[in-house]
């Protein structure tokens, strides 16, 4: 199921205005907004925003650290102590961002946090909706196949670039209007990848090229 950013942010907000806690996998090429929509999302449900690059991760940082705690009768046990940024209260979405880009052992830690909402000892609060993103093969990521038990519990939805959608995103965030008539006049160049190259038009490369113009410099970079 492939959408544009505005159908998925409208997919999204349904999962929440449902109060669907189903584990949600958003696939596209980079560049193309999915972190930002999912922000989006958030925010205008009021909701708190965590996002975890499961890639900068190792196991323990997700699982926590073993602490000893003594009994009293000489003996003890061992508990694992969670990282500080998963949540403990309240309501959010807790986003596992480049979730594909993660070696296999991270992802299976991962796992568990997915399927069962705990990891370790931890466990996730009741208002939390858990969504992840990555990359596509054929987009040249540096990405490891998903183990097909994970794949199997995600709701899986694809994000295209589009141009109506980003026109309205540069108008919100006033983006220079020379860049969105340029785009107007050219659609087709709002998303080339190009792996020869180290800069190629996305969406996210026209909104830091809106900014180089607006202060006087080449875009080109």
């Amino acid at each position: 199921m492939t959408l544009t950013p505005a159908e998925l942010q409208s997919y999204l907000s349904s999962l929440i205005a449902g109060n669907l806690k189903l584990s949600t996998m958003i696939w596209g090429p980079p560049g193309v907004g999915k972190s930002s929509v999912v922000a989006q999302v958030a925010a205008a449900h009021g909701l708190d925003f965590v996002d975890v690059r499961l890639s900068q991760l190792a196991p323990t940082d997700l699982r926590g650290l073993p602490v000893p705690e003594a009994d009293g009768q000489g003996g003890g046990v061992s508990r694992w102590y969670p990282p500080e940024f998963l949540p403990r209260g309240g309501h959010g979405v807790l986003f596992l961002d480049e979730v594909n880009m993660a070696p296999p052992t991270m992802q299976g830690m991962a796992q568990q946090l997915i399927l069962d909402r705990r990891v370790g000892s931890y466990e996730l609060p009741d208002g939390w909706f858990v969504w992840a993103a990555g990359n596509r093969k054929e987009d040249r990521a540096s990405v490891f196949d998903m183990p097909a038990p994970l794949a199997n519990r995600f709701l899986h939805l694809g994000v295209r670039a589009d141009f109506d959608s980003w026109r309205s995103y540069a108008l919100g965030r006033g983006l220079h209007e020379h860049v969105i008539a340029f785009l107007t006049f050219r659609p087709e160049l709002l998303h080339r990848l190009d792996p020869s190259q180290p800069a190629w038009p996305s969406p996210r490369a026209w909104e830091m090229a809106a900014q180089l113009h607006r202060a006087g410099l080449d875009a080109a970079p």
